[in-house]
């Protein structure tokens, strides 16, 4: 926090703690309702400059923010720890509640929401050396220093956007963190200078490509986060922007550990490949030198060693390669859905012999992420949606392909290149 008002960093043009900034009244709201050393505070639908002014508020008192989304209007997104402190999106303060027993949690900068792989994600821990770590990692890879100014339009409340805009005040820089609404904005504030620097995520990169150029100037430097980069959309955003999309790829219990100019790019300081080996495929292993400190309900000691759950080609050029997730959970365009139930209510349906669920990219836009159900059996297609619109509100609705026979190995096993290949083929038809 020190180091980040040393610089005398922006946010959106503004002074974090200049005149009339809402920094120093939040930080006296939060000292009266109790938080101090150690505490959680969860900054609940807060966006934009709001969330970045709470963060600092609530470091200053050495308390432990949880940015989260708000809860929805079903409750269905009730998120942990109700009970702590809290702050709205209107920045008003709500203390803990009466007999809130407070984690001491001191080695902690931050709390964020994984995607889950139930229907509620895991409390992720950061420690301080693990953000500041990140910072290093975007500071080096983006070349970033005082005086740039950085545009983040993305979402602050997942780790990705959090961790870059953080990154960036801690490098020095100034920050825009304008929620995004069209394409067009954050296109013309590069166009015209008013940012030198870009972090998205290849959705809003896509979008950006379409922009007519608006001003003469070039960004810095770009990068795209939290997904795949085709090499099209790679082409494409250099020729509209100037300069190459760079890839970044971590979790939200790493932060950053890769950043390049092709496929996941190569490791950051502090970040070591235990496996695959070069030259080889498997589950990427990484060994870090800030400590992942896990989940709030995990009682193991912090670890050096991480399994990421992804399959990666370990290029002999040391350039990592994604292929695919470890086969379990599926996670469908960043989040983690509940593949088992709607495989047991395809199941269900008379005449259904087989399932196979694939997530697979979208030709025309590899970024985003379709769900597929291929069905064996006599089952008709009608059935089959019919018994899925009734399962959990939550779950998405797979595209579903019915065929005969799933197509098999000679050793028997389901083909997967094949069901790829059919699902392709009926996609194209539709």
């Amino acid at each position: 926090m020190t180091r980040i008002l040393v610089h005398g960093a922006h946010v959106n043009g503004e002074s974090i703690d200049g005149t009339g900034s809402s920094f120093h009244s939040l930080r006296d709201r939060l000292g009266q309702a109790g938080a101090g050393s150690g505490d959680i505070v969860v900054l609940s639908g807060l966006q934009g400059r709001d969330l970045v002014l709470a963060t600092m508020a609530v470091w200053q008192l050495n308390a432990v923010p949880m940015p989260v989304p708000e809860p929805g209007p079903d409750g269905q997104d009730a998120r942990p720890l109700f009970d702590a402190c809290q702050v709205s999106p209107d920045l008003s303060v709500l203390p803990a509640a009466p007999g809130h027993q407070a984690n001491r949690l001191d080695t902690t900068a931050v709390l964020h929401l994984s995607s889950g792989s139930t229907d509620r994600p895991k409390v992720v821990r950061r420690g301080v050396s693990s953000v500041l770590q990140d910072a290093e990692g975007y500071r080096t890879g983006l070349g970033l220093a005082p005086g740039d100014r950085v545009a983040v339009p993305v979402p602050l409340v997942h780790s990705f956007g959090w961790g870059i805009a953080i990154s960036a005040l801690l490098s020095g820089c100034d920050i825009d963190v304008t929620p995004f609404v069209r394409a067009s904005t954050p296109a013309r504030k590069a166009d015209s200078g008013a940012v030198s620097v870009l972090a998205l995520t290849p959705p809003v990169a896509r979008l950006m490509i379409q922009t007519r150029r608006q001003g003469e100037f070039l960004p810095r430097a770009a990068m795209a986060g939290a997904g795949p980069v085709s090499d099209e959309l790679g082409k494409a955003f250099q020729e509209r922007f100037g300069v190459p999309l760079l890839r970044g790829y971590g979790s939200t219990e790493t932060g950053g550990t890769f950043f390049g100019d092709q496929g996941m790019g190569r490791p950051v300081p502090g970040v070591d490949i235990v496996e695959p080996l070069p030259g080889g495929r498997g589950e990427l292993v990484l060994r870090l030198a800030a400590p992942v400190e896990g989940y709030l309900s995990d009682d193991q000691e912090p670890r050096r060693e991480w399994r990421t759950g992804d399959i990666v080609r370990h290029g002999t050029d040391g350039c990592m390669h994604f292929e695919q997730r470890v086969r379990g959970p599926l996670r469908l365009n960043g989040r983690f859905i509940r593949a088992n139930i709607t495989e047991q209510v395809l199941r269900s349906v008379p005449g259904t012999t087989d399932v196979f669920l694939l997530v697979l990219p979208r030709s025309d836009s590899p970024e985003i992420e379709d769900f597929y159900a291929v069905v064996e059996g006599s089952a008709s297609k009608d059935d089959l949606l019919a018994a899925l619109s009734k399962g959990p509100a939550q779950n998405p609705i797979p595209q579903v392909v019915v065929c005969d026979r799933l197509p098999r190995t000679t050793v028997g096993k389901r083909d997967r290149d094949a069901l790829i290949e059919t699902v392709r083929k009926v996609s194209t038809c539709d």
